[in-house]
């Protein structure tokens, strides 16, 4: 989120915990706080009610599984300054969302899409994404294929360690379920389970290179034979 954010021109400030995000607050004025349903030291309930009873106005945004929902659904309903996303949480929902808020309109609980059947890539899947807008669809596409790299190269990276290992691929298929490169998310959810594997590695590089591909001739409105 703070790679996206930062990409389109906004300030992010990061706190790995509800009481370092309530010692920032007095110190900085925040349009918006993105906020986690599950923190380490409190409930992220507990954040946003702090956060949005302010005497400054910000809108809060928890996001959290969908099981969540319902512990917050309440709250939000009755406070106009807290919504809730639900994961696998949709960054073109989210960005749409800050641009709804920044326009002063109200925070709203935006459902999220049903994942896509599974295939190579899922055009509709990026559409939803990136909430329609195409210059958005092309910047996430491009963020997507380079932290899918960095990704492999942790695997690769970590065949004698198990546990890093599997954390790489579950941010690999979490990253490609997101976007709609569900071939990719599929066989990153099998090496997550798997032992650590060459042989993975290198059919996860060539799905990727495949896809870069046929990313790169969609951007250009070229047809491809892959």
């Amino acid at each position: 989120m703070r790679t996206v954010l930062s990409r389109l021109g906004y300030l992010v400030s990061v706190a790995s915990t509800g009481t370092e995000a309530l010692a920032m607050r007095p110190n900085m004025q925040f349009s918006a706080a993105l906020v986690a349903a599950r923190l380490p030291d409190m409930a992220g309930l507990t954040l946003a009610r702090h956060l949005a009873s302010a005497p400054f106005r910000i809108s809060v945004l928890l996001f959290g599984d969908p099981f969540d929902r319902r512990l917050v659904e309440s709250e939000v309903h009755n406070r106009a300054r807290i919504a809730f996303l639900a994961k696998p949480l949709s960054l073109g929902r989210l960005v749409a969302t800050l641009k709804r808020l920044a326009d002063g309109e109200p925070a709203t609980s935006a459902a999220e899409p049903p994942m896509s059947s599974l295939s190579s890539f899922d055009r509709t899947r990026l559409r939803e994404f990136s909430n329609g807008d195409p210059a958005l669809e092309q910047e996430l596409a491009n963020l997507f294929l380079e932290t899918a790299s960095l990704y492999l190269d942790q695997m690769a990276a970590s065949l004698t360690d198990p546990e890093r290992w599997r954390r790489a691929a579950h941010a690999l298929k979490g990253a490609s379920a997101n976007i709609g490169a569900t071939e990719i998310a599929a066989l990153a959810g099998a090496a997550e389970r798997a032992a650590p594997s060459r042989e993975l590695v290198a059919e996860l590089e060539a799905r990727l290179r495949a896809l870069r591909a046929e990313l790169s001739c969609a951007q250009a409105h070229t047809p491809c034979a892959l």
